[in-house]
């Protein structure tokens, strides 16, 4: 059926395609884009095509059957129709459905699916088809020479794996004649034959950018010149402006359900939804939106008539809810919203359903009517999602997901639904459950199949009888089935069901048998027929009759015939299958005038069934039993099990009385008391003996009612332990179960040993666990007596070495020769240069792995490895015969260090445990002395670090494993928390017991030095000169001991400290012999990591290398594979120039043709009818002219042109009449209006009128095809242009090609040339690194090492020789440069006391000074007597002066003594502070770290040293930096008078001086 809408009025329309006349069902169904055609295939073998017109559904033409069936088909432009045949050629044919001729037909093996055939918008389109399987596009062109048409395949573009998700419609034309596609990212990309796909456009968007990155399938669509590209969640209007494309505006929202976008004529855009609806993209100035045009219906989960209605009306279940819906209008009466419906039943007799929920919810429904509902309960299972129900009466049986079945008790007064019992069977659960179905009461028949692992619908051979009744027990009967069935069906109750009859479908055959079921419980076969099936029957269903359907069509068993005796014995067709269709149910119902049909998309069909008394047919009865003697068939198992319904269940508990809390609380006041009379008797025995050895064996070693006690206590602790254990050995063994899953597979977990107190450490390397025996296979393969030698041990097995390939030095490598033939032959290592050990590659000679990788024969690297198996051989070998065995070696000194460590660890806690007792024994000195004792200092304590326990690297936490609780589930606690496990050992009450008797713990001291020597007894009670002779002695005896004691407990003290040096000095001597072993495997692995890290870098090396040769290998292919493609696209091209190029000669000369007969119709017109009518020339000549007035652009195709001047004609046609556009007939029917004799002028008669008019038309038509033809012309003119620019587009490419490949070649030659090598330097400084760049050394030449120092050493003989010289010559010259300085000194001095003379002997000495100097003793003598009465007069004023300065000092004195009485006072105050904080100080240092600030200083104090040191070294510099420049300006003299040598760089190489340095210089 064809659904047809009018936009403008939405009218709706069907077309039915069900009889041969207008087609027996639709398979492929096509539009035009211009004409209101139409065109469909039918479904069955061999179809016919027809064309309809729109909206009148008249058939326009019919296509003869051509092929076996069609995959598409496709209107063109004009009057073309290209279809796609089926399998396996699918074959491209071209009719012309105006002929229905076939045009062409070409075979393309190119799989098609619906709708996915694309074509251009040109009269002769281009056809594009898209090969999924090879993602390629292929292009064909329509050619016609001769009458003859075929297909010119122009082109052949491959596809990238970005389109892979879009391939649906992600290729189309645009308005320019160009093919665009989109990809899985929504790129819009024109498809170019000389480039290939290039990009357009990309969409943004916005925040969400990681949409930008995820591959989804996207959708092309042309409109208005631009397109739309569509995902699932935006859709995109791109339109090109100013050179570029731009996004016009974007749609938002949920669009999973469209399925795509369509544009028409007018500029609309429709999009497509999956069911069937049809939305209209609206575009407005508030945004984008969809609005519904033409609504679908919802897929149809199920559906259920319902008895006791009037109405003939089915309910209907849907997603989210349940219709009711008229089955003779198909509305829809009433609706109940259930969210997440998945099943439906209903009741026998009641207008009652109840249907269950994806959320385990069960929701009854009544009907009062057709439209009136009423939900009468909602419960919620608590189960697992409904999958089917079963309602009979006041039970209902529903299926989980789970499986299981759960019975429910429905009540009608008041409506209530009770969870009864679930099914809770492992026989249930080991057997594969086809169908059950409720019958009368609590009966419950289950269909099963023993095989467990089948998949749906599969069959069922066994019947499975549940019974249950108020005695709580499931009675169960089974019975074999005799055969195997895939579908069952129960005939629906009439009153009270005496006789279940039950309707079974054979499995893949043809035939139904009939069952009863009694009251007894006896299962009986009553009959089996044979139905007229075409197909297999799938499923059956009964009402007033039984119902069979099968893909083949439906079949109705009549239950009572007149032509029969037997029930079921003649049938009819109601309907036949054009195609297979699998139906879900069917049910004829309202005594047979309905019939409802489920089909396997969820959609629903409902129709009319015709008269059942016509067309019937007989089926046919098999004998499955003698005559006369009923068939029961056998139970073989009954079995009875009890169960306990859900709402009587109660949680299991302990229960105590009164009684039992009572004996507790007796039980524990007795131990208290106990417990308060055995502490008094201990204490009292305590004070009276002043003993506490041995309480516990005095009062309560051999009581009665303690070994009784602890007998009690240790049952107690025996059971809480138990239980705890085995909570334990769970988590444990969880815990233990995901440490092996995790490390199973693995690489070993890498872990540490760090040395003790310091930052040195070192790891273990990562060892496979298994070996991977694909690698080691995939390399024994190509040498697999290297594997048997090493594996058997047997070193020398090979004798035979080939000779050393030329040039180069291999080591191990496999031959790289074509020679090379027998692939299992031992690859030799190849002579070395002279003066190298000849070693084997992977045999190990010697105890250590590391030596053998170092060797220097081995550091060379192998030009025979080229191929990629040959290094994938040599590094696999490398890795099992090398690299692993250096990992191991190293492992087993790491666990030794490991071991070492540990045994270090035990050394320095026992070391730490003496001193301990050391300071413990010095502080019982100190105190026996009457000295000051000191705090313990705290010892540091070594300890493994996270990372060195492999348990605390992979550890798995207790409280993530859920521990099984072996308790009873539901025990009530009243003895409150459990203590952890060891609280509950057997001997923790006895130990408890012992503590709590003997009060102390008893101390005894051996040493006697630490006892004190008991005082006489009278001394306490005397005085010294009270004692008698006897008394003295005894006290003389005392002191001396005492003083003996004191003199042992000093010396003991002495020893003390030795001692304790001693041991701090061993611990020491520990530590620093552990860290040194760590510093040395820490400077081992560092070797160890340069030799496997040396051997890899040379294998990625040469890796890289192969690998830049085999890409450019690639890349020379791939323009090789371009050139050709771009050849024969060359080629192609040109062949379709000729063609176009002829065929743009035969439009040229038809035009000629065309023009001539219309100049000749011109002549005529002028030469033999004007001179007819001489008096009216000038009126026929302007009539003649005269045409009708056209819309513009009515005439614009060659189709229209061509047609329309056929109509000019009037000849007959055998051609179907072309459907016009109305415009045409317009202009037509006014040139008929003009051709009326009334038009005709008076002066003109009738017979000159018809000659006129025949004239006129024949004039109009050779307009009309010289219009037509000028469109031919126009059209080829373009395509020929397409063409030539197409065709120097793809030479241009190929230009561009061959250059890139010249290149590619040219760069591949050189890298066969040369060659990349390793350098490693053993000594001095590295100037190439190992991971380094080789562009450093790519202009090198490499010489010997000995004529390299040879040469360096001759230079630098000479080089001394001519410092040495120059040095004399430079000493010389600083001599004579140091004479010529003393000299011009001497002069200057000189000088200068000439000058000096000069200027004393011109000094002048005036009258009265000359008068001083010669009375100089008169003049002193009368200056000392003034002098001496002035100096008395000044000491005085002095004296006065320093009294009264004196004064003013003494009041300062005393106002500062009081000063300092008050700062006394606060000093007084502020030591007491300070003495408070000298309290928290030293309270702090005692907590402080005392390691972690000596670390600091340390590193402070080397810091400070090496900033000394880095001053001294500068100083030095600027001391020596002048004689150093001089001493580099003569050695570059020497050379440049010498010659170069091979040593540091020039000096204009070096960088420039510092400014600081030239600063420093004097």
């Amino acid at each position: 059926m064809i659904k047809f809408m009018h936009l403008q009025t939405n009218a709706i329309s069907y077309f039915k395609a069900e009889t041969v006349a207008t087609g027996l069902c639709i398979n492929a169904f096509t539009g035009h884009n211009r004409f209101p055609l139409f065109a469909f295939s039918e479904v069955i073998l061999r179809p016919n095509i027809y064309v309809y017109r729109y909206p009148d559904m008249a058939k326009f033409n019919t296509i003869s059957p051509h092929m076996l069936n069609y995959t598409d088909i496709r209107f063109s432009e004009f009057d073309l129709l290209v279809c796609v045949g089926g399998f396996p050629n699918y074959p491209l044919c071209v009719y012309n459905y105006r002929t229905a001729t076939l045009v062409l037909e070409q075979p393309t093996r190119v799989p098609t699916v619906k709708r996915s055939l694309v074509m251009s918008f040109g009269s002769l389109p281009s056809i594009v088809q898209f090969h999924k399987q090879d993602m390629t596009i292929l292009c064909y062109e329509i050619c016609t020479v001769e009458k003859e048409s075929f297909l010119h395949k122009v082109a052949e573009m491959e596809v990238s794996k970005d389109c892979l998700k879009s391939c649906d419609h992600f290729i189309c034309f645009g308005e320019d004649s160009n093919l665009y596609a989109t990809n899985d990212f929504g790129h819009l990309m024109i498809m170019d034959v000389a480039v290939g796909m290039k990009s357009q456009w990309a969409p943004m968007y916005g925040s969400e950018m990681y949409l930008n990155l995820m591959p989804r399938n996207h959708a092309l669509a042309t409109h208005r010149g631009g397109f739309i590209i569509s995902n699932n969640t935006h859709a995109f209007y791109v339109k090109k402006k100013a050179g570029a494309y731009q996004a016009e505006w974007v749609l938002e929202g949920n669009l999973q359900e469209i399925n795509r976008f369509i544009s028409n004529s007018n500029g609309e855009i429709y999009a497509e939804r999956r069911p069937g609806q049809v939305d209209h993209v609206q575009v407005g100035s508030e945004g984008v939106s969809l609005q519904c045009v033409a609504p679908a219906g919802s897929p149809v989960l199920a559906f259920r008539v319902l008895p006791g209605l009037k109405d003939e009306c089915v309910l209907v279940l849907h997603s989210d809810r349940v219709a009711m819906m008229d089955l003779a209008k198909g509305h829809t009466l009433c609706e109940v919203s259930v969210p997440g419906a998945t099943a439906l039943c209903n009741h026998r007799t009641l207008a009652i359903a109840a249907v269950g929920t994806i959320d385990g919810r069960l929701v009854l429904i009544q009907f009062e009517r057709a439209s009136v509902p009423h939900v009468l309960c909602d419960v919620d299972t608590e189960t697992a999602a409904v999958v089917g129900m079963e309602f009979n009466d006041n039970w209902l049986v529903f299926q989980d997901q789970t499986k299981t079945l759960n019975v429910v008790q429905v009540d009608n007064r008041p409506p209530k639904m009770t969870l009864y019992f679930e099914m809770v069977q492992p026989e249930l659960a080991q057997v594969f459950m086809h169908t059950f179905i409720l019958a009368d009461g609590p009966r419950l028949l289950v269909f099963i199949n023993r095989n467990r692992s089948i998949k749906r619908p599969g069959s069922a051979g066994e019947l499975w009888l549940y019974n249950w009744g108020k005695d709580k027990r499931l009675h169960r009967r089974e019975f074999v089935l005799p055969k195997e069935y895939s579908f069952f069906c129960v005939q629906p109750p009439v009153g009270r069901w005496a006789l279940i009859e039950i309707v079974a479908i054979a499995q893949n055959t043809f035939v139904f048998d009939q069952y009863a079921l009694n009251e007894k419980d006896e299962l009986q076969w009553i009959a089996s027929t044979k139905s007229c099936h075409y197909s297999y029957i799938v499923g059956t269903g009964m009402t007033k009759h039984l119902v069979t359907w099968s893909l083949g069509g439906i079949l109705v068993h009549f239950k009572q015939h007149k032509r029969a005796r037997k029930p079921f014995m003649v049938c009819r067709f109601v309907q036949l299958a054009m195609q297979a269709e699998y139906l879900l149910r069917v049910r004829e119902c309202f005594n047979s005038k309905y019939l409802i049909i489920l089909m396997a998309n969820n959609s629903l069909k409902v129709m009319r069934l015709p008269s059942l008394a016509d067309f019937v047919r007989d089926n046919v009865a098999l004998k499955h039993t003698e005559e006369g003697i009923p068939y029961y068939v056998e139970q073989t198992a009954y079995k009875v099990s009890p169960f306990v319904t859900l709402f009587q269940r109660q949680e299991v508990k302990e229960e105590f009385t009164k009684a039992d809390f009572a004996k507790r609380d007796k039980v524990f006041a007795m131990i208290a008391d106990f417990s308060a009379k055995v502490t008094a008797l201990i204490d009292y025995d305590i004070a009276k003996t002043g003993k506490t050895k041995g309480i516990f064996k005095k009062f309560c070693f051999h009581y009665k009612w303690l070994d009784a006690l602890t007998e009690e206590a240790h049952k107690l602790c025996a059971l809480e332990r138990a239980s705890l254990e085995r909570a334990v050995e769970d988590q444990s063994r969880i815990r233990d179960w995901i440490m092996r899953l995790v490390t199973r597979d693995a690489v070993s977990i890498n872990y540490r040993v760090r040395s003790i107190f310091a930052d040195a450490n070192f790891e273990s390397f990562s060892v496979k666990r298994k070996l991977e025996m694909t690698e080691f296979d995939k390399y024994r393969f190509y040498d697999l007596q290297d594997h048997l030698r090493l594996s058997l041990g047997s070193v020398e097995m090979e004798e035979y070495q080939p000779p050393p390939a030329q040039g180069g030095h291999g080591h191990g490598g496999p031959s790289a020769g074509p020679d090379h033939e027998d692939l299992g032959e031992e690859e030799e290592v190849a002579e070395g240069p002279v003066g190298l050990l000849d070693l084997k590659p992977f045999v190990v000679e010697g105890n250590s792995v590391y030596e053998h990788m170092m060797a220097p024969v081995f550091q060379l690297q192998d030009k025979n490895l080229v191929t990629s198996n040959q290094l994938y051989n040599y590094n696999c070998k490398i890795r099992y015969y090398l690299n692993d065995p250096l990992k191991q070696e190293f492992n087993k000194l790491f666990h030794e260090a490991q071991q070492l460590k540990q045994d270090t660890i035990e050394s320095v806690l026992h070391t730490n445990e003496v001193l301990y007792k050391i300071y413990d024994n010095m502080n019982i000195m100190l105190r026996l002395l009457n000295m000051d004792q000191f705090d313990l200092p705290e010892l540091t304590v070594p300890g493994l670090a996270q990372d060195e326990v492999i348990k605390r690297i992979m550890e798995v936490d207790d409280s993530e494993i859920k521990a099984i609780n072996r308790r009873k589930p539901k025990t009530i606690d009243t003895g409150g928390k459990k203590g952890r496990l060891l609280l509950w050992s057997t001997e923790f009450w006895a130990r408890a017991l012992i503590v709590m008797m003997d009060g102390v713990l008893e101390k005894l001291w051996e040493e006697e030095i630490k006892k004190d020597i008991p005082e006489p007894e009278f001394m306490a009670k005397k005085q010294p000169h009270e004692y008698n002779l006897e008394e003295q002695k005894i006290f003389r005896a005392y002191e001396e001991a005492v003083r003996l004691l004191e003199l042992d407990r000093r010396k003991y003290l002495r020893i003390l400290h030795e001692n304790e040096e001693k041991t701090l000095a061993l611990k020491a001597t520990q530590i620093l012999k552990l860290n040194q072993r760590v510093a040395e495997l820490m400077i081992m692995k560092l070797k160890y990591d340069f030799a496997l890290k040396q051997s890899q870098v040379r294998l990625l090396t040469l890796e890289q290398i192969n690998f830049g040769r085999v890409q450019l290998r690639r890349r020379i292919n791939m323009f090789r594979k371009d050139i050709n493609k771009l050849n024969d696209y060359i080629t192609r091209y040109g062949y379709l120039l000729d063609f176009w190029d002829k065929a743009m000669a035969e439009v040229k000369s038809r035009m000629e043709a065309q023009q001539t007969r219309d100049r000749a119709i011109e002549r005529q017109f002028r030469s033999n009818f004007l001179p007819q009518v001489p008096h009216a020339t000038h009126e026929m000549t302007k009539l003649f002219k005269k045409r009708p007035k056209l819309p513009a652009k009515i005439f614009n195709s060659v189709l229209i042109c061509m047609e329309a001047s056929n109509k000019l004609s009037g000849k007959s046609s055998q051609r179907m009449p072309f459907p016009l556009p109305t415009d045409v007939f317009d202009f037509l029917d006014s040139l008929a209006e003009h051709d009326q004799p009334k038009q005709c002028p008076p002066q003109v008669d009738a017979k000159c009128w018809d000659t006129f008019v025949k004239l006129r038309r024949q004039k109009m038509e050779s307009e009309m095809r010289l219009k037509g033809i000028g469109y031919q012309l126009l059209d080829s003119q373009g395509y020929l242009n397409n063409l030539n620019k197409d065709l120097s587009a793809i030479k241009d490419s190929k230009v561009f090609a061959q250059r890139n490949a010249e290149d590619s070649i040219q760069t591949y030659l050189e890298r066969i040339r040369n060659m990349t090598l390793q350098l490693t330097l053993q000594m001095g400084q590295v100037e190439v690194s190992v991971l380094g760049n080789v562009i450093n050394i790519t202009n090198t030449v490499l010489m010997h090492v000995d004529d390299i120092n040879n040469v360096n050493r001759q230079i630098q003989d000479a080089g001394n020789k001519k410092i040495k010289a120059m040095q004399r010559v430079a000493v010389f010259r600083r001599q004579v440069i140091f004479k010529e300085w003393e000299h011009k000194l001497y002069k200057a001095n000189i000088a200068y006391l000439k000058y000096m003379l000069d200027a004393i002997e011109k000094c002048k000495v005036s009258l009265e000074f000359l008068t001083i100097l010669r009375n100089w003793d008169k003049v002193k003598t009368d200056r000392q007597k003034y002098i001496a009465g002035a100096i008395e007069r000044v000491i005085e004023q002095k004296i006065a002066a320093f009294r009264k300065h004196i004064e003013r000092i003494n009041v300062k004195i005393d106002g500062v003594k009081a000063q300092t009485l008050e700062v006394k006072r606060s000093n007084h105050a502020i030591d007491l502070k300070i003495e408070r904080i000298k309290v928290d100080v030293t309270f702090q240092n005692t907590q402080r770290d005392t390691m972690m600030e000596e670390k600091r200083d340390r590193e402070q104090r080397e810091r400070m040293l090496q900033i000394k040191t880095h001053r001294q070294l500068m100083e030095n510099v600027r001391r020596h930096y002048a004689h150093v420049l001089e001493l580099q300006t003569i050695l570059e003299l020497l050379r440049l008078r010498t010659y170069p040598t091979l040593g540091p760089p020039l000096p204009q190489c070096h960088p420039p001086v510092p400014e600081h340095i030239l600063s420093s210089v004097p």
